[in-house]
Order: structure tokens, then C-alpha cells, then sequence
């Protein structure tokens, strides 16, 4: 039944190109009749490979015309397809083949390494080196037909509508779902059979299954595939193959729009007051006449797409109204459209000649759109009936019950309808997260991976421009066993840790602490909308009322010596007993080691060395201090500054393993010359290093430098840049997470690697860092703490300050660009990008304040980063 339309176009137009797609330098092509030929070959050769009527065959590989042939023959045959994300990990891979009872999979030689190994499934794999070859399988029965039309309700498509950990939810679609859906498009007339579609999106997700395969297959359209975002190949693209349409998601048009616009801001101001009235003249022109003069206007950016481009199409997301209207302004052509994988997946769509930003459009012919119980404002949830929509999910009777009622599929989306019948979505009462790219996220199910970090207690999920964000409460007791203060710091890397098994856009591009719980319900469920506002609520803190069940604490001694103490570190005025060091007060690990310093001087004693790690709240502090029966007057004023010259004066204590050696034996100075010489070579190859301001280096030492921190090549990046004669003389601050190991400690003494504990033994650091700096040496410090997430230049830690003012250095800036493409936080393997160093010129402290000193560099920097002499 399917593939009747397909059959059709075969017979009308066997010679026309049906996909094409870029290989090369050159395109590789399969017409009609090529097409047809290889589905029905393959469909006969189906049940060689033990695939029946019914049995599920998967595929696993990027867009490639062998994807589809697979697609359309295991459902010619009667067969079920379960397209997965190529994108998925080997742990999530192994769980949905499992989950579908797949017989078998097809696969390309990018994603053959994350299938289960020892499984009985059978393998077909569209390149040679692994299973049985596509191409020998499918050339078996080269003279075959293809077998007869089968009924609309047979099991045709099992989408798994997650992909991650725990029980995924799989789709049925049947063949009269996917047909009726493909009619009903049909129907719109949005394109026909001259038409080149452009196919950009995965086509395991329904959207792009059928825009950009059922749906131009059923008219006699050609699809060009292109795995390639990038701009320039997109636009060469279109311009070669003669593309009309090009199917997206809003975030690509969220990008050309933003694009476009740049271009605009460069003109003159008078050229831009004159297209802001020539988009004003457009828009009235198309509402009110339906006449396009954007393609004159602005001729040149229509241009650029090719001379027989129309139409975008957007799906997967909700299209800002705003991009919408400006691309409208622009002449382009830009509809948006509705839908699910339940309902195979098109449900509305905006009419051509009639368009509303912001608006989903109207149903699609045979389909119907209500609104279930409807508020005063008219907002209810959309529910969808029709032959589009799904025969259930696979195996769970229960969530079928609860999504179909009375013949309508509730979609969990909440909205309205206006007076002309044109639908808009107004949020969701499901918990899904859309993201800008198209990509939803089912919260709990990711919730629950990220949850497996011993350092959270509770997590939640938050949407947002970037991608997701996060907000956590830590585990305190795990913390405090561990002897870990800094939980941000803590949560922060062991999430980044962990997205290495996680696809990109499973990865948290931001993060909030929080020391209470998370707004939940009675029966325990996060009350989502008050986690967002509670997350947004940026910078805002209150300070309680101190309760007066703690006024005995408060009249202690101790507890008035320790608030004493506690004043210079902290901008909160109440500070209570139970107030947390970190969340409540905002100390960081530098605060902590001038506070233990304080205490030192007004207690009169020496504090263990573990007592930073094991304090985290200020009745924590009172009790340890107690425990040790300090009693002394408290210091006067001054006391930061005499606190950071007493510290760094001092030696490193024996106990710490004594000083850092300052020169390395003949065997490791050999080994640092090699080492520099390769990472000078591999990153000339794999980065093609760029290194500006080399002159602004000091030939000898002290000297602070002090770069952003991007990635874990920075340092290598680093090495690579700098001269033997400047490398020599210089040593690095390592964290003791990669440093702190029997073995690897030891290493780090022979390549100048001074190890950094932040949660416990910082001040050591500090000492250690000093007693290098003092005797000549160079040091180099990341003043950001730790890698950048995001990208972003992060704020710069008071460290590189105390050290370059108590010590009367100067400090060198130095801006590190393209290491943060080359192995962003999370990632396994580095990737060829381009990579560039640049030297600002040294300054000395002067009359700058820790603080002062601080800003300046960042100043500096990220002056550097933007191109800003």
C-alpha cells in the first residue's frame, strides 16, 4: 500500500534522478527505475536473511540512498523498519535492538563499532568489513517484482521516540498511517514532480522520513541528501544540483536568518534605513496584494541559493514568529508545520498563499484537531484523529490506553485555535523538551543517567536558548565522606565525565546549585515551573532571619571569633550556623585557605591540613574548633594581605612531599625536549598552529602565564608555542585528578608539573607555586579554575592576582583560540581544527589590588579573543 505512489512515479518518469546524493567531488545518482529495481531485489532477498511478515529490521547509519532502499523494501516486504539515531551510543544501540527484537540491522561503516558484539543479528552492512554486503544482498534476485500492495493495517514502522537509558517508547505506525500521511501532504500541493528537496535532517526522525523521502518519492521529486551543515557546502549545493525546497528544522533558520541580518549591519547606515523600509514594503506587498518583491529588492540573497529555489519547510519545533516573519520580509518562503511521530508525523500545516507567524497552520486534509477541555481563554490540549495516527506503543498496553481515548490521540501539547481555524501551540503539558535543533528530551529518562552522580541528590532538567541547563542539589553526606567542599566544582566534572557516553545534545551546557530541595508534590514529582523560576532567578539571594534556636550558638565565643573571621570573606550580613561555606556564603577555595589562614592567627594554632575538606558549614567550623580548644584574641584589620605574604613566604612543608625539584635529570629534560618537539609538529599538522606575540615573552624568568582554558590540549597547544629556552624554565599547575596517582605524582616532579588539589590542599599549591616563582622560574596558571563548557571565556579566580601582587611579577596574557572544536569538554577525540595562540605583552601589578589585577588580565584576554588591539 505504501508503496504504491513510488510505483507510480517509476512508471511515469524511470529515468528521472529519485536521490541523489554528494560523494566527492561528484554526486551519486539513482533514478526511478535503478531505485524500484534495487527495493524489489532486496525485498526478495529478505527472507534469506530470516526477515518474515512482521519481524523488525533495523538500520543504524547517516543519510545515504542505500538507507532508504532498505527502508522501502523491508516494508515492500511486509516487514517492520525501526530506523535509530546514528548518533546513539553502543549501551543505547544494543538496548533498542533488543527492545524491537530485531532480526536484523543494516549498517554503514561509521556506526558498525556500536553494535552488540556476539549477537545473533544479523548484520548488513553498506560497506565492506563487516556482516554481509549490502550490495551482494541486494543484487540476489536482480529480475524480481516487487511483491503485491498490503493492507493499511499492517505493522509497518516501529520510531522509538528516546533513545536514552530505561524503558524506551516505541511508535507503531502502520502502512495505512504512513500512506494516508503521504495523501494528505499530496494534497497540499506544496511541491511536485519538477521539484529538487533538499535532505539535510537524519531520516530516522518521522518529520524528514517523509518530507524528504515518502513524500517526494509519491510526486516524482528528486531528493539530493547532503551530510554536510555547513554553509558553503549547503549553498554549493543547491546551486549545482538545482534545489527548489529544502526541508529543516528552525534552528537552521534561526542561523540564515541571523546571517542574512549580519550582512545587513555591515552596510552603510543609510543603506540599512533603506532595506528596513524595503522589507516594511515586502511584507505589506505579500500580506495584502500576494506579491513577492523580495526576490528583486534583494536579489542578491536570493541568489545565493540558486535560481530555481522556492520554499523552506520547518518541523521538529516550534519556529520563533519573529524569524518567520523577518525570512517573509526577505521574500523567501518559509512554511511551518505541525506534528508527531504518533500521527506519521504531519498533522497541520500553514496554506501557502495564507501563512500566520507563530501559528502550526490547519489540519491537514482527512485529519482532524480538537481542543480537549478548553479553558476560559479557549487553551486546552491538542488532540489529533485521523488515519495517521499510530496503531500504539510497541509492547506497553498501558501508555496506548493513556495516549489513544475514543479514537483521538492526545499529543500532551497545550493550545488554541483562532477564529480562522489556525492552530498555535501555547506549551506542554507532557514533560518532552524540544531543543532549538529538534531534538527532544524526555527529562526523567536523562535525569535518571545524570542522577547516577554520587555527588547529586536531586536534579532537574531546564530548557533553554543553549541547549540544557541544569539545577542540582548536591549530596552532602557523599561530599563530606569524600572530603569534598567545592560542590559545584565536584558536580560540575563528574557531569562532564559522564557526557562522554551521551549524544552532544544530552550534554548540560549550564549549571545551578542549589543547598535545599527542589519544589516537588505531594506524592514527590519536581514541580517543574517552579524549579525554572526558581533557576532563573539569577544572583538573588535572601538573607534569613537568624532563628532563636541557635542564639546559644550565637553567644558563643567560639562562634563570635569564627563571624569575626568569617566578615571579610562573605557580602551575606545574618550568617547563620547553618549556612553553607560555599552555596551560602560564597566562598571559593582561595576564600577557604585565607579563612583557615585567619583562624590560624586569631586561634593561636596550627590547623590540620585537612580541616578546609572537612568543614562545610559555619556549625561545622564552630565544632571543629571547638574540638580543638582555640581560645586567642582575634587579629586587626589587614589581615588578607598579611595572611597571602605569610603563606607564600613559607616553604613548602616536608610532609608534602617538600619543594617542587627546579631541575629535571638529563633523562627527563631529554623527554620534555622530545615530547615539545611532537606536540610543535602534531599540532602544526592536526591544527595548523598559529602563534602570535611569541616576542612579548620574557626570555627568563619570573613570570606568570596566565591563558583561557578552553579544552585539555591547551597545555599541550601551549608547549607547542613557546620556545625550549621559555618551556625550560616553565612549570604547570595540573589538577591532582590527572596528576594525583601514586605513579603520575611522581611523573609530574620530572615535567614540571605542580599537582592542585582545590578541595584540600590549595594553599600547598600556592606555596609550591611560589617557591618557584621566587627562584626565577616562569609559571603557568589557568585563572578560569577549570575548561569552559561552552566555549565562553569563564570568570578569572583572585589565584594569578595573589601570586603576581605578593610576589611583584608580571603577568602575561595569552589568548588560546580553536581547542575548545578541537576537544570540547565531554569529548573522546580530538578533531583537525585550526588553532591559534597569541602573546599579550607583560604588566606588572602596580598599585592593582588582587581584584584589579585580575580583571586587567581578563580584560586583556578576552580583548585578544575578540581581535580587539
Amino acid at each position: 500500500m505504501l508503496l504504491t505512489r513510488i510505483q507510480k512515479s517509476a512508471q511515469r518518469y524511470p529515468d528521472a534522478v529519485a536521490v541523489q546524493m554528494k560523494a566527492g567531488e561528484g554526486y551519486l545518482r539513482l533514478t526511478y527505475q535503478d531505485l524500484l529495481r534495487q527495493v524489489a531485489s532486496l525485498a526478495a532477498s529478505l527472507k534469506e536473511l530470516g526477515i518474515e511478515k512482521g519481524d523488525r529490521a533495523a538500520v543504524l547509519s547517516e543519510n545515504r540512498p542505500e538507507w532508504m532502499v532498505a527502508y522501502l523494501a523491508v516494508v515492500a516486504a511486509g516487514g517492520v523498519i525501526v530506523p535509530l539515531d546514528a548518533q546513539l551510543m553502543a549501551k543505547e544501540v544494543e538496548l533498542l535492538l533488543a527492545s524491537a527484537e530485531a532480526k536484523a540491522v543494516f549498517v554503514s561503516a561509521a556506526c558498525q563499532g556500536k553494535l552488540p558484539r556476539g549477537s545473533s543479528i544479523t548484520i548488513v552492512s553498506f560497506d565492506p568489513g563487516y556482516g554481509r554486503l549490502f550490495s551482494d544482498v541486494q543484487k540476489a534476485h536482480p529480475g524480481a517484482a516487487l511483491p503485491p500492495s498490503l493492507g493499511a493495517d499492517v505493522f509497518a514502522a516501529l520510531l522509538f521516540t528516546s533513545g536514552t537509558t530505561g524503558d524506551p517508547k516505541g511508535v507503531m505506525l502502520s502502512q495505512g498511517n504512513l500512506a494516508s500521511n503521504v495523501d494528505s501532504v499530496v494534497d497540499l500541493k506544496i511541491a511536485g514532480p519538477g521539484d529538487n528537496l533538499l535532505c539535510l535532517l537524519p531520516l530516522h526522525h518521522a518529520y524528514p522520513a517523509m518530507g524528504c523521502m515518502l513524500l517526494p518519492l509519491s510526486i516524482g521529486a528528486t531528493v539530493t541528501i547532503l551530510n554536510s551543515l555547513k554553509g558553503p557546502d549547503i549553498l554549493s549545493c543547491m546551486k549545482v544540483t538545482r534545489v527548489t525546497a529544502v526541508i529543516g528544522v528552525p534552528q537552521l533558520f534561526t542561523g540564515l536568518r541571523r546571517a542574512l541580518f549580519d550582512e545587513i549591519q555591515k552596510k552603510p547606515r543609510i543603506v540599512q534605513m533603506l532595506v528596513r523600509v524595503l522589507l516594511g514594503l515586502n511584507g505589506l506587498l505579500r500580506r495584502y496584494a500576494d506579491i513577492n518583491a523580495g526576490k528583486v529588492f534583494f536579489s542578491a540573497a536570493h541568489a545565493a541559493f540558486g535560481p530555481r529555489f522556492r520554499l523552506f519547510a520547518s518541523g521538529g519545533a516550534r519556529l520563533e514568529p519573529d524569524v518567520q516573519r523577518d525570512m517573509t520580509e526577505l521574500g523567501f518562503t518559509i512554511i511551518e508545520g505541525y506534528g508527531l511521530s504518533e500521527t506519521s508525523p504531519a498533522c497541520t500545516f500553514n496554506q501557502l498563499k495564507k501563512q500566520k507567524a507563530g501559528s502550526i497552520g490547519v489540519p491537514l486534509p482527512g485529519v482532524e484537531v480538537t481542543i480537549i477541555n478548553p479553558d476560559e481563554n479557549g487553551r486546552g490540549e491538542l488532540a489529533v484523529r485521523g488515519p495517521n495516527v499510530m496503531l500504539g506503543y510497541y509492547k506497553k498496553p498501558h501508555e496506548t490506553a493513556e495516549a489513544l481515548r475514543d479514537g483521538w490521540f492526545f499529543t500532551g501539547d497545550l493550545g488554541y485555535r483562532d477564529r480562522e481555524g489556525y492552530f498555535f501551540i501555547t506549551g506542554r503539558s507532557k514533560e518532552m523538551i524540544v531543543l532549538p535543533s529538534g531534538k527532544k528530551i524526555f527529562p526523567e529518562e536523562l535525569e535518571k543517567v545524570y542522577k547516577r552522580i554520587p555527588a547529586i541528590k536531586e536534579f532537574c532538567l531546564i530548557e533553554s536558548e543553549r541547549g540544557l541547563e541544569a539545577a542540582a542539589v548536591p549530596d552532602f553526606e557523599y561530599l563530606r565522606k569524600m572530603n569534598l567542599p567545592n560542590s559545584r566544582e565536584t558536580i560540575a566534572f563528574q557531569m562532564e565525565d559522564l557526557a562522554k557516553d551521551l549524544p552532544p545534545y544530552q550534554r548540560i551546557m549550564g549549571l545551578k546549585i542549589f543547598k535545599g530541595p527542589l519544589p516537588v508534590t505531594n506524592l514527590g514529582k519536581l514541580r517543574r515551573k517552579k524549579v525554572r523560576e526558581l533557576y532563573w532567578k539569577e544572583g538573588e539571594r535572601i538573607d534569613k532571619p537568624v532563628q532563636a534556636v541557635h542564639d546559644d550558638l550565637l553567644n558563643d565565643a567560639t562562634m563570635k571569633k569564627l563571624l569575626v573571621c568569617l566578615g571579610p570573606y562573605s557580602a551575606k550580613k545574618n550568617i547563620a550556623p547553618e549556612d553553607n561555606l560555599e552555596l551560602d556564603l560564597g566562598l571559593d577555595s582561595l576564600a577557604r585557605v585565607e579563612l583557615i589562614v585567619s583562624l590560624e592567627s586569631a586561634f593561636g594554632v596550627r590547623l590540620p591540613d585537612s580541616f578546609g575538606a572537612e568543614v562545610f558549614t559555619v556549625s561545622d567550623a564552630v565544632k571543629k574548633l571547638k574540638a580543638l580548644a582555640m581560645a586567642e584574641p582575634v587579629t586587626g584589620p589587614g589581615r588578607e594581605q598579611t595572611a597571602w605574604s605569610t603563606l607564600l613566604s613559607q616553604e613548602p612543608a616536608e610532609e608534602a612531599a617538600g619543594p617542587p625539584a627546579l631541575e629535571s635529570g638529563p633523562f627527563w629534560k631529554a623527554f620534555r625536549f622530545a615530547a615539545k618537539n611532537v606536540l610543535s609538529f602534531l599540532f602544526l599538522v592536526y591544527g595548523r598552529l598559529s602563534v602570535r606575540g611569541a616576542e612579548n615573552l620574557p626570555p627568563n624568568g619570573p613570570y606568570l602565564l596566565a591563558p583561557n582554558h578552553l579544552s585539555l590540549v591547551d597545555a599541550p597547544a601551549l608547549i607547542a608555542s613557546i620556545s625550549w629556552n621559555v618551556l625550560s624554565q616553565t612549570f604547570f599547575l595540573g589538577t591532582t585528578v590527572f596528576f594525583g596517582g601514586p605513579v603520575s605524582s611522581r611523573m609530574a616532579g620530572h615535567i614540571q608539573v605542580i599537582p592542585v588539589d582545590i578541595d584540600a590542599r590549595l594553599y600547598r599549591a600556592m606555596q609550591m607555586s611560589a617557591y618557584v616563582l621566587r627562584r626565577g622560574k616562569i609559571l603557568c596558571v589557568f585563572p578560569e579554575g577549570g575548561r569552559s563548557r561552552d566555549g565562553e571565556t569563564k570568570e578569572f579566580k583572585k589565584g594569578v592576582g595573589i601570586l603576581a601582587r605578593e610576589l611583584n611579577i608580571p603577568v602575561v596574557p595569552v589568548a588560546i583560540q580553536g581547542t575548545y572544536e578541537m576537544l570540547a569538554a565531554g569529548k573522546r577525540f580530538p578533531r583537525p581544527t585550526k588553532v591559534t595562540v597569541t602573546f599579550g605583552k607583560p604588566f606588572s601589578p602596580g598599585g592593582l589590588d588582587y581584584d584589579g589585577i585580575v580583571k586587567k588580565l581578563r580584560e586583556e584576554v578576552v580583548a585578544m579573543l575578540e581581535g580587539r588591539p
